[in-house]
């Protein structure tokens, strides 16, 4: 049955999807397939009363032609497409660039000795490790607000537990808000402010491409 005609929506006015995509494309490890945003964005438009599809991604200016490409068939399908630069973030080699501190608390010493080995060799190769950085909290939360008078719900595609606040605001004014996400990837927090949790994997009806298994 398409989303468009379940019982969530059959009372709905107005409905504005809001994608934080960064956080959606890392579904697709949980999920061991990858999914295609066009297709995603095609089914949100087969709802009736859905008046905007928000896409907040950010602009790669390493690979500017490639991400404005894209950028452009987003914008090409309808959805609106809000960005800015990535930021990219010098990591320093350490032990806790591969394990967690609350982690290491539990290896022994010949554990240690083993990580800290790595550390040196890694530190001699002179490897650089950069990590791209581009959230989208703040205006996800100030347009989610924004709409507040003008919607009847929202649907987000996010498991980020700060989204609970902007969310509990659209509660208090009778806004539903539908959360989309995969298992063990949507924070607690969310499931007080949910009218109603889709299963991604099972609403998603467009082409799987199975992720490769490693050796």
């Amino acid at each position: 049955m398409s989303i468009s005609q379940t019982k969530e929506f059959l009372s709905e006015k107005r409905l504005i999807a809001y994608l934080d995509l960064s956080n959606i494309f890392h579904w697709q490890a949980t999920l061991k397939w990858n999914f295609s945003i066009f297709y995603v964005i095609k089914q949100l438009f087969e709802i009736s009363v859905l008046n905007e599809v928000r896409i907040y991604y950010g602009l790669n200016q390493r690979e500017l032609n490639k991400s404005e490409n894209f950028h452009r068939h987003l914008r090409q399908t309808g959805a609106i497409v809000i960005t800015k630069p990535v930021k990219w973030i010098r990591k320093d080699i350490t032990k806790g660039l591969f394990v967690k501190p609350i982690t290491l608390g539990l290896f022994d010493s010949q554990a240690h000795a083993k990580l800290s080995e790595l550390v040196e060799y890694l530190q001699q190769q002179g490897i650089k490790i950069e990590e791209p950085k581009c959230n989208f909290d703040v205006e996800i939360a100030l347009n989610l607000l924004d709409a507040a008078d003008y919607v009847s719900g929202v649907l987000i595609f996010s498991g980020d537990s700060d989204f609970k606040e902007p969310l509990q605001r659209l509660r208090l004014k009778g806004k539903n808000v539908y959360i989309f996400g995969v298992r063990g990837m949507v924070g607690k927090e969310l499931w007080q402010v949910c009218s109603k949790y889709f299963d991604f994997g099972q609403w998603y009806r467009g082409p799987k491409m199975r992720k490769p298994r490693l050796e």
